[in-house]
């Protein structure tokens, strides 16, 4: 075990690996710019100007979280949430193209992950059409056993989407890896008790992260 910046790292072996779960933006690609602005044109088609100091305000949760909360504020009617979030996910696949940034070594460690046998999946408060045309961006399709989004499980930071996962390929806890940037998914990412490791940039992660077929997770 080693310790940095009030953290403790423990050491992990790929043997002991069975599923690794991704969270998708921030992790695999770079996708923040286009989220403001496509809730922003949503908004904007419902009457309401939304800031992009508003939006920073919210923080990481998700699109359906913050119309709830604009909502429970008076800011839109309750009754348009849902259609302004099938909207703002319209806009969202509208800008892809444009606003994404990809990292190119994703399909590489899925590869590795594959030939040890390992599941791979991955978990996002986005949208399954958004998650969709990133798998197609990277190209991974072949590789990825499930998807899940926050359409179809609790959003983070509940842990379902996490636990939901693991019970999918009835694969425990300690044999599953979560990879997770914010504070919100680190949240459920614990809350699930599988290992945790934490993203600070979305061009972190390559094959060399399993160096020596090893690698360090965030202690539990």
């Amino acid at each position: 075990m080693k310790e940095k910046s009030n953290q403790f790292f423990i050491k992990i072996n790929l043997n002991q690996i069975k599923l690794c779960i991704f969270d998708v933006d921030g992790v695999l690609v770079d996708s923040r710019s286009l989220h403001y602005p496509a809730t922003m044109l949503a908004l904007k088609d419902y009457g309401y100007f939304y800031s992009r100091e508003e939006d920073e305000n919210f923080g990481t949760i998700p699109t359906r979280q913050k119309l709830n909360l604009l909502a429970e504020h008076g800011k839109i009617e309750k009754d348009s949430v849902d259609c302004i979030w099938d909207l703002k996910d319209n806009y969202a696949c509208e800008l892809f193209e444009n606003n994404i940034v990809i990292n190119t070594q994703i399909k590489p460690l899925f590869k590795i992950l594959k030939s040890n046998k390992i599941k791979i999946s991955l978990a996002s408060n986005a949208r399954y059409s958004f998650l969709n045309k990133v798998v197609d961006k990277l190209d991974i399709g072949e590789y990825v056993d499930l998807i899940l989004s926050a359409q179809s499980v609790i959003p983070k930071p509940d842990p379902a989407i996490y636990i939901n996962a693991m019970n999918y390929f009835d694969i425990s806890p300690d044999h599953t890896l979560i990879f997770e940037d914010s504070e919100v998914g680190k949240q459920s990412a614990y809350a699930s008790k599988a290992n945790v490791y934490e993203i600070s940039r979305f061009d972190q992660l390559t094959p060399f992260i399993f160096e020596n077929n090893e690698t360090y997770c965030t202690s539990r």
